[in-house]
């Protein structure tokens, strides 16, 4: 019961090693194509902008300007002020200095042209939209486009209207903003939305399906692993029993000992006194072939009368065990046995 405890604990742990692998990496992998996608998006998104307008080339246009507008030359990021004549009357307008450096022309003529056009003709949301969608659809754009347009009118007033799916609104992100006319009074903004299971590609979900896994690999491969680092590092060696018949002293080592009369386990640095069922059980391993019993043979062993149970048995060896790390020896289980061993040092063996 407590083997098998341990192992499911030991699963959950490989587990849960597999699933934060699989996040980190996932979230690594979603930010770098999310970054690659709003790249394209922007870019199509002055192309649909362009597109739209040129909608509008064949438009007869009447109107008359003075003057230019120029960037500002300090680092201040001064408001620009603009004045306009219309039949409104006369006014001077005051534009932010961030609406002035993105409005998509720097010519004032152009900027005067682009307000006479969207005065007649005004930028519609869903139109633009529809455009910007077809472009992304042409580079498989894994995630929805939102369009926001907009418009101070001459008593600045402001008003917006967005193109028609406004379901994914709350959970996008303001992409791109640009401004259009002589006192940039038409805003566009564009809004995208991509879920992180559409931004990766199956082959991204193949390697964090993998990740998961290969962690719980990890757990079926343990008992492989331990056989090669037991076949690499513990090295078993030949008990030798001196004049048993008599004496029951057995030499474990070359200046090791275990008296099984007085149940004490010597050498030259321990000199330890086992209690009756551990030393009954140590000579019980001496005893046997290749220093191997199994439980029904340990339970015989210290219980003849029946009364052993694998709780008994596994309390005895973790008591065995306990002296036995005195001296580098081990208690090691295996295919329903348990088998005394000698333990060597990593050195020990890069010596030899």
């Amino acid at each position: 019961m407590k083997k098998e405890r341990e192992n499911l604990e030991l699963l959950l742990i490989c587990m849960v090693i597999g699933i934060i692998a699989a996040c980190i990496t996932g979230y690594f992998l979603y930010e770098n194509k999310k970054e690659y996608w709003e790249v394209q998006a922007r870019d199509t998104f002055d192309e649909a902008l362009t597109e739209e307008m040129q909608k509008r080339s064949g438009m007869e246009v009447f109107f008359c300007t003075e003057g230019n507008i120029h960037m500002p030359v300090d680092k201040k990021k001064e408001p620009i002020t603009v004045f306009m004549e219309t039949e409104y009357g006369k006014k001077n307008f005051v534009i932010p200095y961030e609406k002035h450096t993105h409005n998509i022309i720097r010519s004032s003529d152009q900027r005067m042209l682009y307000t006479y056009l969207l005065y007649k003709d005004p930028l519609k949301a869903d139109s633009l939209n529809m455009i910007w969608s077809d472009l992304l659809a042409k580079v498989k754009f894994p995630g929805k486009t939102i369009v926001r347009v907009s418009v101070t009118d001459w008593w600045e007033h402001e008003t917006n209207a967005y193109s028609n799916d406004l379901s994914y609104l709350s959970k996008s992100d303001s992409l791109v903003s640009c401004y259009l006319g002589y006192r940039c009074e038409v805003g566009v903004t564009g809004f995208t939305y991509s879920a992180w299971w559409k931004v990766l590609t199956l082959k991204d979900k193949i390697l964090l399906g993998a990740l998961v896994v290969a962690s719980l690999l990890l757990f079926f491969v343990q008992e492989f692993m331990i056989r090669i680092y037991r076949r690499l590092f513990i090295k078993e060696i030949p008990v030798i029993a001196m004049d048993k018949s008599q004496s029951h002293i057995y030499q474990l080592e070359d200046d090791c000992f275990f008296d099984a009369g007085s149940m004490n386990l010597k050498s030259s640095a321990v000199n330890v006194k086992l209690t009756p069922l551990p030393a009954t059980l140590l000579q019980g391993f001496l005893d046997a072939q290749d220093n191997k019993l199994s439980i029904n043979e340990i339970m015989m062993l210290l219980w003849p009368d029946g009364t052993g149970t694998s709780e008994r048995v596994h309390t005895t060896i973790r008591r065995l065990r306990k002296y036995l790390s005195e001296i580098d020896w081990v208690v090691e289980i295996g295919n329903s046995a348990y088998q005394l061993k000698n333990c060597h040092s990593i050195e020990e063996k890069l010596e030899k």
